[in-house]
């Protein structure tokens, strides 16, 4: 059972929520039919074309219950589509398309009976004792997700996102090139288990021979937008079948064991949702209700974007959700007959609740949410997800006094709109300065700030950035999300960081990058890896700084035996000091020294609460340019606990003798990272 009545509906009746539609002499038609395939390739043998009844109490409810077609259905798997006249602005006619509630769609089954208009893939259903119910697209039942210790998940302030897009590369046949494919859901299992093989990577030895993210560490993996997209070997942005695991990536059954692998390894499971746009059936279904072009009514608030004035927003090749619009309509998550219903936020609540129920997740990544353009969708959206988070620890819709430290809802818009947080309508926005001040300091650049000392106390600390969205700071670091590169690599200085730092002269990239993960997995904040960015992978394509997809994966190159794998191995050294160690889990930051007479290009801080004797905190002491310390030893002043026993330097994994702490010498663009903590066993 779920908290939303039209998806328990859908286990009695073929089902269609259509707000602005509820007469019998235009009912939409259900197409319903078996598949055989034969040679790699599906037929559709249609069974029969009836048309939904309208419910007598619920407006714009359709239904028809499966002992309603003839000839009668057996027990079996079906492949369905919804006929319908086309409510979009291009009026294209009787258009077959998916149900926007379906669990799973197979393009292997695609309508192609318009050939001007693309086509939609079936929708997949299973039916047994006269029931309704989800099957994968091969007919098998998948199962629910366990519910993980919730004691055992990592805390927001101790997380370690490992950021993975669908798009990997492998070496070219010919040795040159590359070959560019979808990294399925098994391939990505294969990444957390040994044992497990792979997919279309597993070719790669170090997807199929090694658990290149239990090695790394990571305690957080963020899928890019694993609902269904129309589009194929694209980051998956362009979600079409918001209920089903993308066609591509798997089944939900793969999705469901992929969960479960992780949440062994006590790792939270975060997933992207695209809101601002979509390319789903609802585009022809009933265009007005669900969605707006904003060329066409600019005069609507609905057409442009939040915190950013007079700019449209855009659907990228898709249409914008209408987020304004109510209508008086059955409810689908009350079951209310007739209510005052936005139908788009309707949808989306929905779909959240399917995701949370049966893929467990654990965070949630909201895309570009200054064009999803309306805040109070957005709260309600984030507020929705912990009342689903709390209903799975405790056991109901309010709050239940589970964890507030385990969960999180994330939004992404590179404008900053850093109020959305202190508001509350976002939990934690992703830190776009960061990023830029980094790669400024890695060349011994200012970033806009009044100097380079600038630059690094923002860098460490992102509650001191004051410049943004009218002098409104992060509070926590939990509310901001730190990363060196992402997905989005169009613009300045945005490409990966191999790249980056080659294009700028840097020779010695393996120090630089060392360098840049210390800053990444020390400072205030939550950090985010960008799959690949852990040994340096490169672009594979070329670098055309305008799209996204010129940079897939590339996992062959992590195992070359030389700077890249020592790379690995220092990164995943820090990712489990930064998933343990309790002081860089705190805010606490103190800068106790830097060095004026090299141009404030030597500094040193200290991480987390000194507390006397009992001290965890971390001291971080860095070089930002190209000249090594003078003579063999570099005394650092001030330093918080000089004279207690215990110091080690993380990053090399050694004890620091009791007459060298403190002053040991650096080497150009190194930072060392101290502490007297250990964790237990250690």
């Amino acid at each position: 059972m779920y908290p939303v009545d039209l998806l328990n509906r859908r286990n009695e009746s073929f089902v269609l929520w259509v707000p602005g539609s509820s007469s019998a002499a235009n009912a939409p038609k259900l197409i319903i039919g078996n598949v055989m395939e034969s040679s790699g390739s599906k037929t559709f043998s249609q069974i029969a074309r009836l048309p939904l009844v309208p419910s007598p109490d619920k407006s714009g409810l359709w239904l028809l219950g499966p002992e309603s077609v003839s000839p009668p259905l057996a027990d079996g798997v079906y492949h369905y589509w919804f006929e319908v006249d086309d409510t979009s602005p291009e009026s294209r006619g009787t258009l077959l398309v998916s149900d926007p509630f379906a669990f799973a769609v197979d393009y292997g089954v695609a309508n192609t009976a318009e050939p001007s208009v693309p086509p939609q893939p079936a929708s997949v259903v299973r039916l047994r004792d006269g029931k309704l119910w989800p099957c994968d697209v091969d007919g098998a039942d998948p199962p629910l997700p366990a519910v993980p210790s919730l004691a055992a998940l990592p805390s927001n302030n101790h997380l370690v996102i490992y950021e993975l897009p669908t798009s990997w590369a492998k070496i070219g046949n010919d040795n040159r090139g590359v070959d560019v494919d979808v990294g399925t859901f098994a391939d990505v299992l294969a990444l957390f288990k040994a044992d497990a093989p792979g997919d279309h990577f597993s070719a790669v030895a170090a997807v199929h021979e090694e658990a290149i993210l239990a090695n790394l560490g990571v305690n957080a993996l963020e899928l890019l937008p694993a609902a269904d997209s129309k589009t194929q070997d694209e980051w998956g942005y362009a979600t079409a079948h918001y209920f089903a695991p993308d066609y591509n990536l798997g089944t939900a059954s793969d999705l469901v064991r992929l969960v479960d692998a992780v949440h062994s390894q006590n790792t939270r499971f975060f997933t992207d949702v695209v809101m601002a746009f979509g390319h789903d059936s609802y585009g022809s279904i009933d265009f007005p209700d669900f969605h707006i072009r904003p060329t066409l009514e600019t005069s609507n608030p609905d057409s442009y974007q939040s915190h950013a004035s007079g700019v449209l927003r855009d659907g990228y090749g898709g249409d914008s959700w209408r987020y304004l619009r109510t209508v008086q309509s059955y409810d689908p998550e009350s079951g209310a007959g007739t209510a005052g219903v936005h139908p788009s936020w309707a949808f989306h609540r929905s779909h959240l609740a399917r995701w949370m129920a049966d893929f467990g997740v654990d965070g949630l990544r909201l895309d570009s949410v200054n064009n999803i353009g309306n805040w109070d969708f957005v709260r309600s959206y984030k507020e929705r997800a912990w009342e689903l988070y709390n209903a799975r620890y405790g056991g109901s819709l309010g709050p239940a006094g589970t964890d507030p430290s385990k969960f999180l809802v994330i939004g992404e818009e590179l404008s900053m709109p850093i109020s959305m947080v202190q508001q509350g309508v976002l939990d934690a926005l992703w830190n776009e300065p960061w990023q830029g001040r980094l790669r400024a300091a890695l060349l011994g650049e200012v970033a806009n700030d009044v100097d380079f000392t600038s630059t690094v106390r923002k860098l460490v600390d992102c509650r001191l950035d004051g410049e943004l969205d009218g002098g409104t700071r992060f509070a926590d670091g939990a509310q901001a999300i730190n990363y060196i590169t992402s997905h989005d690599i169009e613009g300045f200085r945005k490409e990966r960081l191999y790249n980056f730092l080659s294009s700028n002269g840097v020779w010695d990239v393996e120090r630089r990058a060392k360098l840049a993960f210390a800053l990444l997995l020390t400072s205030v904040g939550i950090p985010m890896i960008f799959a690949g960015e852990e040994f340096a992978d490169q672009m594979d394509r070329s670098v055309d700084m305008t799209k996204k997809q010129t940079d897939p994966v590339n996992y062959s190159r992590k195992n070359d035996g030389g700077w890249r794998q020592a790379l690995f191995d220092y990164v995943a050294n820090l990712v489990r000091f930064r998933t343990a160690c309790p002081a860089l889990g705190e805010n606490e930051t103190d800068f106790f020294h830097v060095d004026a007479s090299r141009g404030g290009k030597i500094m040193a801080w200290r991480r987390g609460q000194a507390s006397g004797t009992t001290s965890t905190h971390v001291v971080v002491v860095a070089n930002f340019s190209d000249e090594q310390t003078p003579g063999s030893q570099y005394v650092v002043p001030n330093w918080p606990g000089r004279d207690l026993p215990g110091w080690r330097e993380v990053s090399q994994r050694r004890d620091v003798p009791a007459d060298w702490v403190g002053r040991e010498p650096l080497v150009p663009w190194e930072a060392k990272i101290y502490t007297r903590w250990r964790e237990v066993g250690a």
